[in-house]
């Protein structure tokens, strides 16, 4: 399995886990994958994962493996912040700094929260 494929499967993997933790505070989770963009916001836009109440979005989510390339990240992010719902950005705990570096260096930082996921696999 090569980079691209081990950061695609754990980005799905993280968005179904967000998935099942949220599920206790929201009545409806509609998500994303790499491979299957079928729940749409306006604009055309598919977030990794909408979070919603009553037929209501409350809050959309996107999950990030890997802060690289910046620019299309950047202009992915401004954009999906632009519909004025809530915006959360999912990080590896590692990454969290250079996160909010980033929406402080683009203007970002009053209006996307930032929290992060750790992967640990337990060996015994």
């Amino acid at each position: 399995m090569n980079q691209e494929n081990k950061d695609d499967f754990l980005h799905d993997w993280v968005v179904q886990e967000i998935k099942k933790k949220y599920s206790k505070e929201y009545n409806e989770i509609k998500i994303n994958t790499i491979d299957k963009k079928i729940n749409a916001i306006s604009n055309n836009l598919y977030p990794d994962i909408i979070f919603g109440n009553y037929g209501e979005i409350v809050m959309i989510g996107e999950v990030e493996t890997v802060l690289e390339p910046l620019e299309s990240i950047i202009s992915h992010w401004k954009e999906l912040q632009k519909t004025n719902i809530s915006l959360i950005i999912f990080v590896p705990k590692d990454k969290l700094k250079e996160a909010r570096d980033i929406c402080w260096n683009n203007q970002l930082i009053e209006r996307v929260k930032v929290s992060t996921f750790s992967v640990e696999i337990p060996i015994s």
